[in-house]
């Protein structure tokens, strides 16, 4: 997304600075090699300062996007490197308890118990 206006931005600066070198006299404006006619100078004033204001608003929208994506990932890594010390904590906790079965089992195996049924009185 934030490509898209970044994009967008090149593309109306690129615009605005041919507009800008071509357009030397006070008497006509041309836009990429076109004249333009028609318009008061009002009028294309007020068309540059859209222009520019457009690409204020593409720079600040692409910027604060991977803004949002940066915190976003450094969120998930946090999260990420929570769930992996668990993990980490889970297994030293199964070996502490799979030596502490070892220790009271002498022989290691563990036993089945007996259904109730099945024992002699």
């Amino acid at each position: 997304m934030a490509a898209i206006f970044l994009v967008l931005a090149v593309l109306d600066a690129a615009l605005l600075t041919n507009v800008l070198l071509a357009n030397t006299r006070a008497g006509s404006v041309s836009v990429l090699d076109q004249p333009v006619t028609g318009f008061t100078q009002g009028q294309l004033l007020l068309l540059a300062a859209g222009l520019g204001l457009l690409l204020a608003l593409s720079l600040g929208i692409a910027w604060s996007s991977s803004s949002a994506r940066r915190l976003r990932r450094r969120e998930l890594r946090a999260a990420r490197r929570g769930l992996e010390a668990k993990v980490a904590e889970l297994q030293r906790e199964n070996t502490r308890l799979r030596s502490q079965l070892e220790r009271t089992r002498p022989n290691g195996q563990l036993t089945r118990a007996e259904p109730a049924s099945a024992q002699a009185p």
